[in-house]
């Protein structure tokens, strides 16, 4: 196979997509960890195949399509090995005493939004009671512990039914077959180690700072808190049922907007600073790492600090990483150290949504950029303020839109898959409200920078009331569109592998057409291919 020019834009087409490592390992192990969640595999006979596999692709790495299928392969079994090494067990539970005491080692935990106690996520590491490393959601009273204590904890012990719908649905989606409520800690059985006790310290920290208003306004304080922390869980119920509404919730988690407008902002100051490149940058990457472990690392926010690294590491080596292969190189890492997280709706949804940007929203915004007719004809001089704010006008709502439309048809079926419903309007919404939350998040960060000393402790907080402001301004917005009609799709699957696969069918779209220079090709076969799977959806409603 011939090296493709460097010089040209980066490609899907089959001449270059040999030469997109992360791709080719990112697509396998991706399609590896899905089969062995779907249907559950025997790990050895997977491996042994993986290795062959991965020896032919070696001793024919000269013969491109034997050499693409054999890394093909070994991807696949070698993924579903690991995903099915690292899950814990998910075959049917029978519970035989419903109150139990049993070692659980925490993984997640977050105080209850009434202050009565905690939930979260766990592991049973109990080798003689039968439930050894299956995972279990828990709700106890108490204080919050740190992730990674080892806890003695007795309660109520149910099973989670494997075709379990709302809550528990998602509860079984992050690998939990058991719940347990109404928990009470006998005691500690292991600590956590200090860096855990840190961030738990340092969010409850940041937390209570950035509730502190000019004015008494606790619904103020939470919309903050919840925008810079990521937990919707600190939401009011108004506000959260509003922006669940309008497909405009993601505000909320810790996703690449987060991590850009930091990043942006921490480069700005080392340049004012006149920092060396290499060491600012390593230390804003630490930096922004740090956010991502206090505000709990979930996938959108590891998703996006992967990728800036790999954007960074590029830049700095002057070898530019394209935007694909940075989403590729995040998803692959992520798959390679938490394999379990390929049923995480967090992953499922960011990682959709990001390729949907990449591989159609960006091009065709771009497309949209182009100077008009009258923009080309029109001489610099003779450019009238109108006209420029005309232009740029139309450029900034047709960019918008194309972005939105496709992260909207990217995460459809998934969303429809998970909860029941997606909202067509956040199409719309997203315009309004995108730009509007960088205001809040940019006065949020200004406010954190201030909580390196008690003595800002007074401008931070009127930092935080503008922000709140505004935070009211946007939640406003969101409830007045959530009332217009039609603005949700409300649709039940009859079966819970059509929510994967509109998924898989929809990136196979946004791939294939990634390359492509018209615009009805990069939304329209995209377009097409959902409205083609919901075409499948209802017929096989119709039939059942």
């Amino acid at each position: 196979m011939a090296r493709p020019d460097p010089l040209e834009p980066d490609s899907l087409t089959a001449d270059r997509f040999g030469h997109c490592p992360a791709l080719w390992l990112a697509l396998p192990l991706l399609l590896g960890c899905s089969l062995d969640a779907a249907i559950g595999i025997a790990p050895g006979p997977w491996l042994l195949v993986g290795a062959l596999a991965a020896a032919l692709g070696w001793v024919a790495r000269r013969q491109a399509f034997v050499a693409g299928l054999a890394i093909v392969i070994a991807g696949t079994t070698i993924g579903a090995a690991w995903h099915q090494l690292r899950m814990p067990p998910q075959s049917p539970v029978t519970v035989r005493r419903p109150f139990v005491e049993l070692p659980i080692l925490v993984e997640h935990a977050t105080p209850r939004k009434d202050g009565e106690g905690w939930n979260g996520l766990g592991w049973i590491t109990d080798r003689d009671g039968g439930y050894f490393r299956r995972r279990i959601a828990l709700s106890a009273r108490g204080a919050c512990p740190a992730e990674g204590a080892e806890l003695m904890i007795a309660g109520g012990l149910t099973p989670i039914a494997a075709d379990a719908d709302g809550y528990d649905a998602w509860l079984r989606s992050q690998g939990a077959t058991l719940k347990l409520r109404g928990g009470r800690v006998l005691g500690v059985l292991a600590p956590p180690s200090r860096f855990a006790v840190w961030r738990q310290a340092q969010q409850a920290r940041l937390e209570k700072w950035l509730r502190a208003l000019p004015w008494d306004d606790p619904d103020g304080g939470a919309l903050l808190a919840a925008t810079m922390l990521g937990r919707t869980a600190l939401l009011p119920a108004d506000a959260k049922e509003a922006f669940a509404a309008t497909g405009t919730l993601h505000l909320f988690a810790i996703s690449g907007l987060h991590i850009a407008g930091m990043a942006a902002a921490l480069l700005w100051l080392a340049k004012r600073a006149r920092l060396p490149e290499l060491p600012a940058g390593v230390a804003i990457l630490g930096l922004l790492w740090l956010y991502v472990q206090v505000t709990g690392a979930s996938p959108s926010s590891v998703r996006a600090w992967i990728m800036a690294a790999f954007l960074w590491g590029g830049r700095a080596s002057e070898r530019a990483t394209p935007a694909l292969q940075s989403l590729a190189l995040a998803c692959a890492v992520t798959l390679i150290l938490t394999p379990e997280a390929c049923t995480d709706a967090g992953f499922q949804l960011s990682y959709a949504a990001v390729l949907g940007i990449i591989a159609a929203g960006g091009p065709a915004a771009n497309l949209c950029a182009r100077p008009t007719e009258e923009e080309r004809l029109t001489p610099t001089e003779a450019q009238t303020a109108t006209q420029r704010l005309r232009w740029r006008a139309r450029k900034f709502l047709l960019g918008g839109l194309c972005v939105s439309l496709a992260a909207t048809l990217a995460g459809t079926p998934l969303t429809l898959g998970l909860f029941g419903s997606a909202s067509w309007g956040g199409v719309f919404v997203n315009l309004v409200l995108v730009p509007l939350s960088e205001i809040p998040l940019m006065l949020g960060m200004a406010s954190v920078a201030c909580g390196t000393s008690e003595w800002l402790a007074w401008p931070a907080s009127w930092l935080n009331g503008l922000a709140a402001a505004l935070l009211h301004l946007m939640t406003w917005i969101a409830q007045a569109c959530a009332l217009l009609p039609s603005v949700n799709l409300t649709l039940a699957l009859p079966h819970r592998w059509l929510g994967p696969l509109g998924g898989a069918l929809l990136a196979g779209a946004f791939l294939t057409q990634a390359q492509s220079r018209s615009f009805s090709r990069l939304l329209g076969i995209p377009a097409a291919a959902l409205a083609a799977w919901l075409l499948l959806v209802f017929l096989l409603r119709a039939l059942s």
